[in-house]
């Protein structure tokens, strides 16, 4: 049998040549469909490959693929007509935070990422003292230290204390009670998106409020 083990970039490199012996192969996460399709239809092999074909093998399965998805999208997505918003996502886990930016730089815009509620309200302020406001912030209601809805109270208060355009803030949570949602309109949000999220619900949201300039 085929034995195939799963490693981050980071830990790939820490497979001992004993323990590589033993396997057949490895695979990198986040795991794509096209890499593991690649590897499960080719035949076992009584010893692992070698690392360094193995990446370039995995690094070109993965561009390939890649390629392919964004030509695909391209083919059905509808022509831009205005350029694209300037977003900041407040998202603490990495994962979540790549997955964000891949659909809203695919979606056409562009994405700054904040992984706790005070570099969120960091950078929101900076923005704004620069004269370039963030068109739309995305943000995660369960974060260490200053969690999503204490960010928006925050950023909030700066609003009403001086002039400008206001920030439109969607939650990201995956929780769908009554009493969640109610607490992120208190906090001045102004809408919900449920997670795991994607393209679709995220494109929906961003037509339903009109936000393209």
């Amino acid at each position: 049998p085929q034995r195939i083990v799963l490693v981050t970039p980071a830990t790939r490199q820490e497979l001992q040549s004993g323990t590589a012996s033993a396997l057949t192969a490895y695979l990198v996460k986040p795991l794509r469909a096209a890499s593991l399709a690649a590897r499960l239809a080719g035949p076992p092999e009584v010893t692992a490959p070698s690392l360094v074909e193995q990446s370039l093998a995995e690094q070109s399965l993965a561009e390939q693929s890649l390629a392919e998805e964004t030509l695909t999208e391209a083919a059905m997505a509808p022509a831009v007509t205005s350029r694209g918003l300037s977003v900041l996502v407040a998202e603490d886990n990495e994962i979540n935070a790549l997955l964000m930016r891949s659909l809203l730089t695919r979606l056409g815009h562009q994405a700054v990422i904040a992984t706790s509620g005070e570099e969120a309200l960091e950078s929101w302020l900076a923005a704004k003292s620069a004269g370039t406001p963030y068109d739309l912030v995305l943000m995660d209601i369960q974060m260490p230290g200053l969690d999503g809805i204490e960010a928006t109270k925050r950023i909030r208060v700066h609003e009403a204390a001086g002039a400008g355009r206001r920030t439109p803030i969607l939650a990201l949570t995956a929780n769908t009670l009554v009493e969640d949602r109610y607490a992120c309109f208190e906090a001045g949000m102004d809408g919900f998106l449920v997670k795991p999220l994607d393209r679709e619900k995220l494109a929906e949201a961003l037509a339903g409020r009109q936000l393209v300039a």
